[in-house]
């Protein structure tokens, strides 16, 4: 049998906002931001120019990350941008063994060795969704994100905040184990279905949009709680003891009585890891770490992206 020459790639998802200064809230979303952005390095690229940034700038002690983005693409149908983007490898360099010899020759001279990651972001929907390839050695989505807001804030005075989640293929185990602190909850429920909950959750979290619901009579009821500024990285947060106490009680009850989580249309907690990670718990939609078959000697950012097209637009429209 022929060996194969692919290699099993994977893809993470991941959540991605701005947050503009205040005077240009009116004005500017997420959205509009991230395109400017793009307009703004695709210029660059049409003047022969790029943006390069050392993420380790400030911080002497640190090897430096000097990131650039290699190509983009706006794809406008589709309401997609893919780009590749690229870390030069300081510090130790690799060598080139010849086929035919068992001798390592240095390859210094040519240049820099850069390492590159393919990025696909979709703003279609009110999120903006970037599925990364996962490349241990290359950019990851925090680089990314670090230069998105590089030039969103400091070259173009839009954004003064990035903010990443991760979507985990979360189980309601892993997010008991995993969860420190829990930053924002967005809810939402029919009100007629408030009253098939089990007494102790409902008694304890939900009279109130109970209240509301036979009051007012809305078709949905939603909530959303933020336990951190939006946009802001904060790194002396304190604890949310009563939320936290409250999501394990809720994740205890989910696990237990399985029956109480049809009565959400939309159950999503933004929280914080062990690991100071930001993640994302979706009670409805667990979220797949996708992985596809590619020749990485041969592969384009048009390619890859067809190979994991479907995929992601399953992935988006299910959010």
């Amino acid at each position: 049998m022929a060996k194969s020459n692919t290699t099993p790639t994977k893809f993470n998802f991941f959540s991605l906002r701005f947050e503009p200064y205040a005077h240009l809230k009116s004005e500017y979303t997420s959205k509009k931001i991230l395109l400017e952005v793009f307009g703004y390095l695709r210029e660059l690229r049409k003047e022969g120019k790029g943006h390069l940034i050392d993420r380790n700038e400030n911080r002497a002690e640190n090897t430096p990350r000097e990131l650039f983005m290699v190509g983009t693409k706006i794809l406008p149908n589709q309401r997609k941008i893919l780009c590749t983007m690229a870390l030069l490898r300081k510090g130790r360099q690799p060598k080139l063994k010849p086929v035919d010899k068992f001798k390592l020759l240095p390859i210094d001279q040519i240049g820099d060795i850069a390492e590159e990651t393919h990025f696909f972001i979709d703003f279609s929907t009110h999120t903006i969704v970037v599925c990364a390839e996962y490349n241990y050695h290359g950019p990851r989505v925090s680089d990314l994100e670090f230069y998105l807001r590089n030039v969103s804030r400091d070259k173009l005075s839009l954004s003064k905040q990035t903010d990443v989640a991760i979507h985990f293929d979360s189980t309601i185990d892993k997010t008991i184990n995993e969860l420190r602190n829990v930053l924002h909850i967005d809810i939402k429920l029919k009100p007629r279905n408030i009253a098939q909950m089990d007494n102790d959750i409902k008694g304890n979290y939900f009279l109130g949009m109970n209240n509301i619901g036979n009051m007012l009579k809305p078709q949905f009821l939603r909530v959303e709680s933020y336990f951190q500024t939006p946009g802001k990285n904060d790194s002396k947060i304190q604890l949310n003891t009563d939320a936290n106490n409250m999501m394990f009680d809720l994740l205890g009850v989910f696990k237990k009585r399985p029956k109480n989580i049809g009565c959400f249309e939309d159950f999503v907690v933004k929280y914080e890891n062990k690991d100071g990670e930001d993640a994302v718990f979706n009670l409805l939609k667990g979220k797949k770490e996708l992985v596809v078959e590619i020749d990485l000697k041969k592969i384009t950012l048009q390619k890859m992206y067809e190979l994991v097209k479907l995929d992601f637009n399953d992935f988006v429209l299910n959010l």
